[in-house]
Parts: C-alpha cells; sequence; structure tokens
C-alpha cells in the first residue's frame, strides 16, 4: 500500500506525524517551498510538484485500489484545481481531503472524494475534553460530600442485578480512601442464581438493608435508581444518586448524576474512572463489563457512543474466567415447570403474547419466561405476570419499534405501585393490598382477569382474549 500527500502547509507534516511511516511507501507531491523543509527529515520520498497539474502517470503514482491518496489545502481555488487534476486521471485508490474550508458543497461537487473538515474534528476534540472536564468536577463534587461525612451507604433498590451491584462496588473501590467506612446494601434479595454468583465470585461485600445501617451523619448514596423507585415513606434520603433511567422526582438531594441516555450505570462510572486517571482493578472491571453487557443486553439495546466505548475499554480489562464462572450460571431447574406452566397458559393476540404464571417462589422467573416469548416470530409485545405472597409483578419486553416498554409500565401501573423502566423492558410490582379495591378476591384466575383488562387499555389486541 503506498501513500500519497499533496498539498502545502502544517497539515502535511501533522498527517505524517499521526501514524508510523516504517514499512510503508510515503510520498509527499508538492511545489511549496516551506512544506519541504519542514518535510526535509523525514523518511519518505518528496517529490517537488504541483499537484494541480501533475501527472500522476508520468511519476509513477498511478494509485492502486489499495493505495490512498491525501489531499491538504486550505485554499479553495488551489483545492479545486488538484481535485479536478485528480478526477481527470480517475485516481482508484481511496482518496481523502483534509481543509479548514466548509466541506458540504465540496462534497457534492466531489462526491467521489471523501471529506474531513478541521470544523468536525474540532468539534469531537473538544465534546470530549468537555466531558472529561464535566466528570472530573462530577467526582469531585462526590468526594467532597464523602470527606465531610464519617462513614457512606450504598442503597440498591430491589432486588440487586448486575448494574446495580457493579456500580455500587466501582464507586466505592475508586472513592473509599475519603470516608472512614462505606457499606453497599440492598432492599430485595438475590433471587436470580447469576447475580449471587457474581457478588461471590468477585468478593463484593453487600448486606441487607436495615435503618440502622445509616447513621445521622452518614452519606447516603444511590447508583441505578432515584429516589422516587424507594418505597420507604420517607424513611431514606439521599446525598448522592447516579443513574441512568428516565428522569423522575429527584427530592431533596447534594448531588445527582441522571443520564437517560446511557444503556447502563456501569457506563457512567467507567467515564469516572476513565476521565480522572483511576486505576481500576479487574474485579471491578469485570463487574462493570457483566453489568453493562446485561443492561444493554451485549449492546443490542438502549446504546450511545459512550456504552460502546466503555464496553471496548472494559472487554480487554475483564477477567473471561470469571465471567465465564458467572455467567453459566443462570437458572435453578424448577424454572423449566414455571416454562412449562407459562406456555400452556400463554395468550397471543396478533403481535402481543401475555402468560401469567400463578404463585412463586422467585418473581425472576417472569423474566426468563418474557425474554424467551419476545424472541417468538410475529411478536413484539411479551408481558408475563406472576405474584407471591406480598405482591403481583409484571415484566415487559418489547421489540422498541415505536414502543416504550418503560412508559407503558408506568401509565397502567404506576398508581398500584413502583413501574417503569426502558424503550425495549420494564417492570411493575404490585403489592397485594394495593389491589384490594380492584379485586374482588385474591385469587389468580381474578388476578389475570384484572391484569388483561387493564393491559387492554394500552395494548387492544388484548382486549380480544378471554382468561
Amino acid at each position: 500500500m503506498k501513500i500519497v500527500l499533496l498539498g502545502r502547509g502544517h497539515r502535511i507534516t501533522d498527517i505524517i506525524d499521526t501514524f508510523s511511516t516504517r514499512g510503508r511507501q510515503v510520498v509527499v507531491v508538492t511545489s511549496d517551498g516551506h512544506t519541504l523543509s519542514e518535510i526535509q527529515d523525514r523518511r519518505i520520498t518528496r517529490i517537488v510538484a504541483d499537484p494541480a497539474t501533475v501527472s500522476f502517470d508520468s511519476l509513477r503514482l498511478t494509485s492502486n485500489p489499495d493505495d490512498i491518496v491525501v489531499v491538504a489545502e486550505h485554499q479553495e481555488s488551489f483545492l479545486r484545481q488538484t481535485l479536478e487534476n485528480l478526477r481527470r486521471q480517475k485516481m482508484s485508490g481511496t482518496v481523502v481531503v483534509y481543509t479548514p474550508l466548509p466541506t458540504r458543497r465540496l462534497a457534492a461537487d466531489y462526491p467521489e472524494f471523501f471529506f474531513r473538515g478541521d470544523r468536525r474534528s474540532y468539534y469531537t476534540e473538544l465534546r470530549e475534553l468537555v466531558r472529561r472536564s464535566l466528570t472530573r468536577q462530577k467526582v469531585q463534587a462526590i468526594r467532597t460530600i464523602l470527606r465531610e461525612s464519617p462513614d457512606a451507604v450504598t442503597v440498591i433498590w430491589g432486588n440487586p442485578d448486575p448494574d446495580a451491584i457493579a456500580s455500587a462496588f466501582a464507586l466505592k473501590e475508586l472513592l473509599a480512601g475519603e470516608t472512614a467506612s462505606w457499606t453497599i446494601c440492598y432492599l430485595g434479595e438475590y433471587t436470580r442464581p447469576e447475580n449471587l454468583a457474581m457478588v461471590r465470585t468477585l468478593k463484593i461485600p453487600t448486606v441487607k438493608y436495615a435503618p440502622e445501617l445509616i447513621s445521622r451523619k452518614a452519606a447516603v448514596l444511590t447508583v441505578d435508581a432515584q429516589p422516587s423507585f424507594f418505597q420507604l415513606d420517607g424513611q431514606l434520603r439521599f446525598d448522592v444518586i447516579i443513574d441512568h433511567h428516565p428522569l423522575a422526582e429527584l427530592g431533596p438531594h447534594r448531588f445527582a448524576d441522571v443520564r437517560p441516555t446511557y444503556g447502563s450505570t456501569s457506563s457512567i462510572l467507567t467515564e469516572y474512572y476513565l476521565h480522572t486517571g483511576a486505576i481500576m482493578s479487574r474485579r471491578v472491571a469485570t463487574a462493570l463489563f457483566l453489568g453493562l453487557k446485561v443492561d444493554t443486553a451485549n449492546l443490542t439495546r438502549n446504546v450511545t457512543d459512550a456504552d460502546v466505548n466503555a464496553f471496548r475499554h472494559l472487554r480487554t480489562r475483564a477477567d473471561e474466567n470469571m465471567l465465564r464462572v458467572i455467567e453459566l450460571t443462570q437458572m435453578p431447574l424448577s424454572t423449566l415447570d414455571h416454562f412449562s406452566v407459562a406456555i400452556a397458559n400463554k395468550k397471543v393476540a396478533r403481535d402481543v403474547i401475555f402468560s401469567y404464571v400463578g404463585l412463586v417462589d422467585n418473581p425472576d422467573v417472569c423474566v426468563h419466561v418474557a425474554e424467551f416469548f419476545i424472541k417468538l416470530s410475529g411478536i413484539s409485545w411479551a408481558i408475563t405476570a406472576c405474584r407471591t405472597r406480598e405482591k403481583v409483578v409484571v415484566v415487559f419486553r418489547s421489540d422498541g419499534f415505536r414502543k416504550h416498554a418503560g412508559r407503558e409500565a408506568e401509565r397502567l401501573f404506576v398508581e398500584y405501585g413502583p413501574a417503569g423502566g426502558h424503550r425495549t423492558m420494564a417492570r411493575a410490582e404490585l403489592p397485594v393490598e394495593r389491589l384490594a379495591g380492584v379485586l374482588a378476591e385474591p385469587t389468580d384466575p381474578a388476578i389475570e382477569r384484572w391484569l388483561l383488562g387493564r393491559l387492554a387499555q394500552r395494548l387492544r389486541a388484548l382486549g380480544q382474549v378471554k382468561a
């Protein structure tokens, strides 16, 4: 492969300096004396000729399809003459043009060439610098809060999932030196085997929430959640909130970093490490990688460039053996019994499938069933439901095309309990006592009929289905 540089000015030297010339044939064609003097010590071929008139055949520079021709020019008339010269000689290699000139009109006039303007480069670079600066400010704000408190407590909402566990663990490892003690606690239970395997394999210390864990002067944090998620009647007040869910009412707080466009809170914590230059341990990288993978379904849903960058950074740092141990611990054999019930009870109306599983020990079985149903051909909505002694759980999955599962879950069920989520996945947890006014009796047939009627308000196809 040969690289031919045409033009003049500092861009020629900048381009040469950005890649190694070892093993590559690099040729500079220019008639500018200053440019020639700047590159005289480079191990490249220099040809004194006008790029706007030079004959590439005579100089044996007719490019092969694998060659790259780079044009660097700041004066429009000279640039157009050079491009016309390239067009006449029908260069077969890739032609890239670097110029500070506005590129939209040039690209329209020369569609066979690739244009890269300085403005786009400046925008990309400055956006990254702004992101880095803001992240450092945010981490410093959290650090200040922690230094004013004798201890810190991170509270995980609901049943701990990989994104919440990883984010809580990463934040503690990043800033543990700023406070005397740090506790990670959770409100729900470890209901999924893989999540329990995660904390055991990575040795992440977590404890069940109890009010006495939080002293009067403690700094209280939550990750992968917002205060409105918690149903503790004001028992908790949060100093620090870090989340990626759609923004809700945050209430009194000292610091909040809520980024609804991000696919996971793990991506936010990854940026905390990257932009502050903090050293990330292999355990933290493995946890964050798992949290990011699970919440974005391996970068297939709710993904931004920040998630892709975090994924790229974490992939080479995560421990593959630990990941394999955790990911192979998925579900107990008893889940098969619930699958058979869900399949037998399924109700399909056009592109919607619904199934009520009944009484279960672990409501996360609905997640496994919904994930299976949404993969069926012709299905764009999968809703599964079950109950425990205390609550009815409804799990939503959608294909995300002109749909938002989180908004539908909230509209249908928020008056009865916590409900919401993302475009493709959502959940509602409805305490049984909150349903007393709408259920004639708390039996499985009555719950199924009520759910079908409620769901039909937004998913009208289910109105044709009878329980």
